[in-house]
Formats: C-alpha cells, structure tokens, sequence
C-alpha cells in the first residue's frame, strides 16, 4: 500500500517491532542474575517491498526476523563434559576424606599406636614375666588394638554404606531430571513445530542435561526441534518416546543399570559424574576393607603361632578361620580377659604363672619380623621356629606396622590425585563458565545501549505518527475531500 495511509501502516508495524525489541531487552535485563539463562537477540529486517509500476520497489518498513538465543553449542557441551568430570574428582575427594579420617594417623589414639603399645607391654612382660601388673598391661593393650580395629572396620562399613546411599539418592535425582526433560521435550516440540523458537525451554533444557551429566556422564544429542535423546554407554535412557530408567545393582557395588521395557535390565559403566566418583571410592573402601582384614588375620595369628607354640597351648587371640571379616572378629581370649595368669610369657607354656620371659619377647620381636599378607598367615605359621619361638622373615615380606603404614600411605596419595584433579576441574570449568558467560550472558550495559536505541526509534515512529495523522487531517479536513 502506498501513499500516506501506507506510511501510516508502515510506521504502525514498526511501532510494534520496536516495542517486542524493548520488551527482549527488558527480558534480558530481568534475567541478568538467572542462573543458565542465554541472553536474546532480536533480528530485524526490511519487509518485503511493494512495486510501483513505472517507479520501481517502495519500502514498507521493518519486521522481527527471527529472536535469537545467543549461544555457543560447541562451548556448552565442551562445559558440560568437563564439569561432569569435575563431579567425578569432587566426589572421590570427599568420601576419600572421609575415609582418610577414620585411619586418623598419626594419631595417639590410632591403630599404629595401639600396635605399638602392644608390642611395649610385651616386651615389657619379657623383663618381668612374674608380675600381675605386666600381664594386665598386655591383656589391656590388646584389647585396646581390637577395640581401635572394631571402630575402624565399623566406620568403614558405615561410610560403605553412606556412600551406596548416595549413588542411590543420585539415580532417583537423575530418572526425576530424566522426565522433566522428557515433558520438557514435549513441549519444546509444541513451540518449534509451529515454526516459533523455544528459547527459555532451550535454557532449561540445557541446565537440566548439565545437572544430568553432574550426576553422571552422558551422551547427547539433538533433533531439528531441538529435542534432546540421552545415552549411556550407547544405550538410550531418553529417546523420542523412549524413557528407560537409571538403577542400581543389588550386590552393594554401586554399579549402575539401565532398566528397559518388560523388565530388561542392561549393566552400563560410566566414567565420569557424581556416581562414579562414589563407585572409585567404593573400590578404595573395598581394597582398605580386605587389606585391614588382612592385617588383623595376620597379626593375631602370628602373636598366637608364637603365644600357643604353633597349636599347643592356649591362642592370644581368638580369630576366625580366614582372614574375611577378621578385623571385626578378632578378640583377646575371653580366658585371658577373665584371667590374666594365663598368659604364657615364658619358653615353657605348662607353666603360665611362672617362666623366663622369652615367649614374651619373642612376641616382642615381631614388631620388626616381616611377615607374609597373601595367604592369610598359613606361611607365617609354617615357618615358625619352635627353638627360637620367632617366625622367620619372609622374603618380600612387611611388618605389621609397614603393612598398616602402607594402607595410610596408598589412601593419603589417592586422596591427594583426587584433590588435585579437583582443583585442576575446578579452573578448566571456571575458564569455560567465564567463556560461556561472554558469549550468553547478559551485560546490563549492553541492554540499557539497547533499550536507549529502542526507545529513539520508537519515539521518532511515534513522531512520523504525529506527523502524518496532521497530514491526513489536512487533507480531509482542510481541502474539502
């Protein structure tokens, strides 16, 4: 349409154009402190001309071409891999800590203590084999070293168990973040078929897969509405119209399964995400578990290889037959506890009250005897040497005191990769964050640049309104049409 009444249409329209222009700045400047929101940009273009035969093409004004959401796919998926791996190192760093804690060294009040006051007392009772006081001392110094042993393995079955707990709290976290994107992907699709950009679904969208991956690694990938699909191990868990469910396995391991249609469950290892740092730590657990059960085995059998004279007389120690659960089991003999007499001290072990001390230095002795942890003492005990009441060293063999400084040792160094991958994440995320907020974010600045540009062009429209409302009133008015 030409002419004034075309003009007028034309300044109208652009009115309009400028205000849906103001009201994405204003948009954005309200959601400058939203957390994963990207900043919008609105596109203008010419509309489409209008020909004048003989004249050529008359410009009819302005139009929204598109409202862009400002982001970089390539950054946010590159953030969202490393964050997931930063969950990864966090995770593992603080159950580590935990689990560091309970060994508690060096301490007074630890295990290496405990060991070493046994030992004392025992060498103590080799000087003075007679006296009630010694033998008191040793029955109570061993029953500190069981106490401390129990607490131990105690604790670490709780935080065993703690840390099942999470991976478990975390699967349900992930299936109910699972079906908000599943809805949400629903309703994505509503907006984009009508040809209209779901742009604060997107942001959602996007926030949710990065809390996903938080928790556990995951594949995505989208469709051209922008739908997402999640995997795992290539198996799919969200896909089109398919929604799987994340699950645990029942043996305790933390491990993970998908669970699919008519009960079909597929096992699936991630590798990165809070669950699997949960699952590397479970592994320590497990391998300081089995170590400190061994340790236990290990010692009592020794002290009672010697103390029972290889089967003979009454054990120390009361122990299990394998080394499996033995630092939960292992007790100072209920006859000693009852009656401290009884402990041999000397060479001949038909007589307890009396003897010269020897058997009890021999125990003693094993404070620096290396000793064999991989067959849970049966080597031990084969080469006890009933002459000498002392076990012989055992090539590549370790004292009770080296095998529990290693087990401190090997969790601290752990403990400390695990800090320093965090802490290496932790810039290398904060580098992309910053990266990702220069590109998506909102400068409060910019947008009120915006707004002022918005507002003159609304003002001048309005003014050409002004201007061409006393034209037409001139001309209808004033000529006499």
């Amino acid at each position: 349409m030409s002419g004034l009444f075309g003009t007028l249409n034309n300044t109208s329209r652009s009115l309009g154009v400028q205000q849906s222009a103001l009201q994405t700045t204003g948009h954005n400047i309200a959601n400058a402190n939203t957390e994963g929101y990207s900043r919008q940009r609105v596109s203008l273009v010419a509309s489409n001309p209008y020909t004048l035969t003989g004249i050529g093409q008359l410009g009819t004004g302005v139009r929204i071409s598109t409202i862009d959401r400002i982001v970089d796919p390539y950054v946010n998926k590159q953030l969202q891999g490393e964050n997931s791996s930063l969950q990864l190192y966090k995770q593992k760093a603080d159950v580590l800590g935990q689990l560091e804690s309970i060994f508690n060294e060096p301490s007074d009040t630890g295990l290496n203590n405990s060991i070493n006051e046994f030992y004392s007392s025992w060498t103590y009772l080799g000087s003075n084999p007679e006296t009630l006081t010694s033998k008191t001392m040793v029955a109570q110094t061993g029953k500190t070293f069981t106490d401390t042993i129990h607490h131990m393995s105690n604790q670490m079955d709780n935080m065993r168990d703690g840390t099942v707990k999470d991976v478990e709290k975390n699967v349900l976290d992930f299936n109910t973040k699972l079906e908000q994107l599943n809805a949400l992907n629903k309703q994505i699709f509503n907006v984009a078929i009508k040809g209209q950009a779901p742009n604060d679904l997107l942001d959602q969208q996007d926030r949710l897969v990065s809390e996903l991956s938080g928790i556990a690694g995951v594949e995505t990938s989208y469709d051209q509405y922008n739908r997402v699909s999640i995997s795992m191990s290539g198996n799919d868990v969200l896909n089109g119209s398919t929604l799987n469910t994340l699950g645990t396995t029942d043996d305790g391991t933390g491990n993970l399964v998908i669970n699919g249609p008519n009960g079909k469950t597929t096992a699936i290892e991630i590798k990165s995400g809070n669950i699997k740092g949960s699952q590397d730590a479970l592994k320590v657990i497990d391998e300081r578990v089995e170590e400190l059960d061994n340790l236990a085995f290990t010692f009592a059998t020794a002290v009672n290889t010697i103390h029972s004279d290889n089967g003979k007389g009454e054990p120390f120690f009361t122990i299990g037959t394998d080394s499996k659960g033995a630092a939960k089991d292992i007790n100072v003999d209920a006859a000693i506890m009852d009656d401290v007499t009884t402990i041999n001290a000397g060479k001949d072990i038909e007589n307890v009250v009396g003897g010269d001390g020897t058997r009890a230095q021999a125990i003693a002795s094993l404070q620096d005897t290396l000793l064999d942890f991989s067959d849970s003492g049966k080597t031990n005990t084969d080469n006890y040497d009933p002459t000498t009441m002392k076990i012989k060293n055992q090539p590549g063999g370790t004292s009770i005191s080296g095998a529990y400084n290693d087990m401190v040792t090997k969790t601290g160094i752990i403990k400390q990769q695990a800090d320093n991958m965090e802490a290496s994440q932790e810039s290398l995320v904060s580098l992309l964050h910053a990266r990702k907020e220069s590109i998506s974010g909102v400068s409060i600045n910019e947008e009120v640049t915006d707004t002022i540009k918005y507002k003159s062009a609304f003002q001048a429209n309005s003014r050409m309104i002004t201007v061409i409302s006393e034209m037409l009133d001139t001309l209808i008015n004033r000529t006499g049409v």
